[in-house]
């Protein structure tokens, strides 16, 4: 078997875009700005000349701008028609309803220039588009577009309109689809791709490595941890109100009160009422409904936290509010079970 080694070509290789970058966030908000500028220069020039012929206006517009020269920044057909449909779309998004009269018109002008000026019959052939997609209530919305130009000062831009909208219409230029809710274009938002320069993405710690996959459980232990700490900095370090004496950590003495004194009001009516005969009470039924959350609650915690948590401290979590449900019916300062873990409700009491 013989080997062929390669050999030297003088022919460079083709630079070619690819049809992502049409759709994403360096092509399309370039285009977008482009657009803007052009609906701005001619509502300024519109507004100084007051000219008879509007479209001629706009014709100038676009050769000075450099517009003319457009259908020539691609030629490679596997990306061309990526290129023509975004443009078009583009043009199309300034001729809702929420845009004004100029930029509508001006959008208008635009779709109508760039759509007649492809080439055609061209050697070697150049691709082109023979029908726009459009949304459903767009295109109704785009029907319209004459009734908006009714105003004295826009009466001069309504016979190009209509002219533009009869030539479309009659060369069945739009392929219609369902309405914008359903987003039914592709892609269905422009821009698609999302150009992020390096620069503007820092790590949390310049000389930390970036990690790569997923984050580790200790890592997002780690995480928390440092969240944690820094809110209890915050807190501690966060001052009184001078009005009203509040802390963000320590309520006041008079917020306490007012809290116990609203409770046992509470109480007081839950219980002068009695319960339903084989019904439970108000009261119980909070409880249980509480004891059922917390049960569920410690199905979702591993069993080696809830062990340590609990050999830590014997009066709290779920051992604590079992004890203060089954005393709610006690008429102290601890009654209403759970609902008086505050005063003390559901604590065992050790042996002195």
């Amino acid at each position: 078997m013989s080997i062929v080694t390669p050999a030297p070509s003088a022919s460079r290789g083709e630079v070619i875009l690819q049809p992502i970058y049409f759709t994403s966030s360096l092509f399309v908000t370039a285009l977008r700005d482009d657009i803007t500028n052009l609906i701005l220069a001619y509502h300024d020039q519109y507004t100084k000349t007051q000219p008879t012929q509007p479209f001629t206006l706009f014709k100038s517009l676009w050769s000075s701008q450099g517009w003319k020269w457009i259908h020539f920044m691609v030629f490679d057909s596997r990306t061309r028609p990526t290129f023509l449909d975004v443009v078009m779309r583009l043009f199309l998004e300034r001729m809702v309803k929420t845009e004004a009269p100029y930029s509508r018109a001006v959008a208008l002008f635009g779709l109508y220039t760039f759509f007649y000026t492809q080439p055609l019959n061209t050697a070697p052939p150049l691709q082109s588009i023979a029908h726009i997609p459009i949304q459903l209530d767009h295109y109704v919305s785009f029907k319209s577009l004459p009734n908006f130009f009714i105003a004295d000062h826009l009466l001069p831009l309504r016979p190009a309109v209509s002219h533009i909208i009869s030539t479309f219409l009659a060369d069945r230029i739009f392929f219609v689809v369902p309405p914008s809710e359903f987003g039914a274009l592709q892609p269905r938002d422009l821009p698609r791709e999302i150009f992020v320069d390096e620069t503007t993405v820092l790590p949390t710690e310049l000389n930390a490595p970036k990690k790569r996959g997923r984050p580790t459980r200790r890592d997002k232990v780690k995480k928390a941890a440092a969240a944690l700490n820094v809110l209890n900095e915050w807190l501690e370090a966060a001052p009184e109100t001078a009005t009203t004496g509040f802390s963000p950590r320590i309520p006041t003495k008079h917020t306490l009160d007012h809290y116990k004194s609203q409770k046992s009001d509470m109480l007081d009516a839950i219980y002068a009422s009695p319960a339903t005969p084989g019904e439970r009470s108000s009261i119980e039924q909070a409880n249980i409904f509480v004891l059922d959350r917390l049960k569920a609650a410690e199905e979702l915690v591993s069993i080696d936290v809830f062990t340590a948590s609990t050999e830590r401290n014997l009066n709290a979590g779920l051992a604590r509010a079992e004890r203060a449900t089954d005393a709610h019916d006690t008429y102290t300062e601890k009654r209403g079970g759970i609902l008086s873990l505050l005063e003390g409700a559901g604590i065992m009491q050790t042996p002195l």
